[in-house]
């Protein structure tokens, strides 16, 4: 059976938007974060989330969720979903444990080459560590 012209071209018009789709992943523009009153964590690398309850910066955990949470929707939800419930092109980071921290902060500040940008020169530790507590504290995957 033959497919006629148009139907070809919708086809043709639906691979090339595809493949669009998955050229942009990862091109993403930084939104600034606010990290409103979080103490300043300084240029030494942390690793281990300072703001988690009972760590160093515990006292913090609600205000770094707060801030976390506008700085995941801005700068992370597009390539890891919404809520971080991913759609499975990229990890779903609810399923991080806290001894991931130090592999969760290479990967920010580096990026990967499989598509995530390096963002050390766009955002602090204090925003990507407040991303982290956001991330925790949402119900983990079933």
């Amino acid at each position: 059976m033959a497919m006629s012209f148009s139907l070809k071209a919708i086809v043709a018009t639906a691979m090339l938007g595809l493949a669009g789709f998955a050229i942009a992943h990862g091109n993403v523009t930084p939104q600034q974060v606010d990290t409103g009153n979080l103490p300043e964590l300084g240029d030494d690398v942390r690793i281990e989330n300072p703001f988690r309850e009972g760590n160093e910066l515990g006292e913090y955990n609600a205000q770094a969720i707060k801030i976390g949470e506008s700085a995941y929707a801005g700068n992370c939800a597009a390539c890891h979903g919404i809520r971080a419930m991913s759609g499975g092109l990229t990890p779903d980071l609810r399923e991080l444990t806290e001894w991931d921290d130090e592999y969760y902060i290479g990967r920010v500040m580096n990026g990967t080459d499989r598509g995530m940008p390096s963002w050390k020169e766009s955002m602090d530790q204090n925003a990507m560590w407040a991303i982290r507590t956001y991330v925790e504290s949402l119900p983990k995957p079933e």
